[in-house]
């Protein structure tokens, strides 16, 4: 080897060692010493949904659909007063079809409310996202003649809660 080839490999060798040194030793393993590490985190929730009609997971819509089999009940005009992972308020509006003399022919009505979404639940997906799951409908001005929710006829609710998605989308619904 000649003496130009020598000091080549000196020079790299000696960067080498420093750039080692600056970054902390190597032990036997490979792993540096003199950097702090940290375990892998398990995966974190990106954020909590709501899921629409379509499944389609949504953050802050400005409506969203509560009867998704005929449309018949729905919530529009959502402004948002918060969007946590615990629960998400809005003020808006519940359009609610009288189904007089039947849905079809039915009118809508608009009653003002406070919503507040909340349970937030992991979903099944693996996307990290978590899904609320409770409902609970506030009225503060007119109220609906009559409500059902979760089966039972309520007439002239003042409030009610219910499920908001089927339980097999969110893993404490799994068997």
């Amino acid at each position: 080897m000649n003496r130009y080839r020598l000091w080549r490999l000196a020079a790299a060798g000696a960067v080498l060692g420093l750039a080692v040194a600056a970054c902390g030793s190597i032990t036997e393993t490979g792993a540096q010493t003199g950097l702090k590490t940290r375990a892998a985190a398990p995966p974190v929730a990106t954020s909590t949904v709501l899921f629409d009609c379509q499944d389609k997971a949504r953050v802050e819509p400005g409506s969203i659909i509560l009867t998704c089999a005929d449309g018949n009940s729905y919530l529009t005009h959502l402004s948002w007063r918060s969007w946590t992972a615990q629960q998400a308020v809005a003020t808006g509006v519940h359009e609610l079809n009288d189904c007089t003399p039947y849905c079809a022919a039915g009118k809508f009505h608009p009653y003002p409310v406070v919503v507040t979404f909340w349970r937030s639940e992991p979903v099944t997906r693996p996307t990290g996202e978590r899904a609320f799951t409770e409902i609970t409908v506030r009225y503060t001005g007119r109220r609906p003649p009559a409500y059902t929710s979760n089966g039972t006829l309520i007439r002239n609710p003042a409030t009610w809660t219910q499920s908001l998605i089927p339980p097999h989308r969110t893993s404490a619904g799994q068997a």
